[in-house]
């Protein structure tokens, strides 16, 4: 287990809802990103729409929502496979998936 999401919030609006979060990292990344675990769908059955990150060391996140896999980027380029960087695991992620409703 290398990413664990934390829910902190749902947001409800009419068609959609917002499910807010952190993320931990620990262990070892794998090329071409990895499914947090602790990401339950409530309100839907739907794959979500995308996500949000929000970060303050120099890494850069993005979701695929296809696979639910969660891509680590330093300048551009994705992380190479191995042990998180300490810039990852000492970073505070906060994670905003946005989902359909009713699905």
């Amino acid at each position: 287990m290398a990413i664990t999401f934390t829910e902190k919030a749902k947001i409800p609006a009419f068609r959609t809802f917002r499910q807010i979060g952190t993320l931990t990292f620990t262990g070892n990344y794998v090329t071409g990103g990895e499914v947090p675990v602790g990401i339950v769908r409530v309100w839907t059955s739907k794959l979500p729409w995308g996500a949000n990150f929000w970060n303050k060391g120099p890494h850069t996140f993005r979701y695929d929502p296809t696979t639910g896999k969660v891509l680590v980027y330093l300048g551009g380029a994705e992380v190479a496979a191995g042990a998180y960087p300490a810039g990852v695991t000492g970073d505070v992620v906060t994670m905003d998936i946005e989902y359909p409703k009713l699905g």
